[in-house]
């Protein structure tokens, strides 16, 4: 594939899994969208500065403070001094902030099970390959640049 297409290709798959992810969660109850968003972080980094999460969730840093008070208060994330920077703290999901994330995470599964019941079996079998490569696209470093 040349570079637009590629290009083209990286515009569709970010669509078109927006779109998913808001119609999977339009109507999870448990967890606000925004503190799904900051848990699946902690989720996937483990443990993360303030800074760090507003940026990856692109707000400002008061903001992000908020939030985690928030979930803080709710028992779903820690802070522990940064053994880095005394004057930091690092934020952590807890057990509990598990849990809600993974009762939000099925909530969301259920609400796309009954449209997927409605697939076929060879396009069930061909999601469940596109899954596969879309895990693996998370874990490639960028590259730079190069013509194709």
């Amino acid at each position: 594939m040349i570079a637009t297409e590629l290009t083209r290709l990286g515009e569709d798959v970010v669509v078109a899994s927006s779109r998913l992810s808001r119609m999977a969660t339009r109507d999870v109850n448990t967890l606000p969208h925004a503190a799904m968003r900051v848990l699946g972080r902690l989720d996937e980094l483990g443990q993360a500065r303030i800074s760090e999460l507003a940026k990856a969730d692109r707000c400002s840093q008061p903001t992000m403070s908020n939030l985690v008070q928030r979930l803080e208060e709710q028992g779903w994330v820690r802070r522990a001094a940064d053994p880095a920077d005394s004057r930091a703290s690092l934020i952590s999901l807890t057990d509990a902030g598990l849990a809600e994330l993974n009762s939000a995470r099925r909530q969301a599964g259920v609400a796309l099970a009954s449209r997927l019941h409605q697939l076929s079996a060879t396009d069930l079998t061909t999601l469940e390959a596109a899954v596969a490569v879309i895990h693996k696209l998370l874990t490639l470093e960028p590259l730079e640049d190069t013509p194709r």
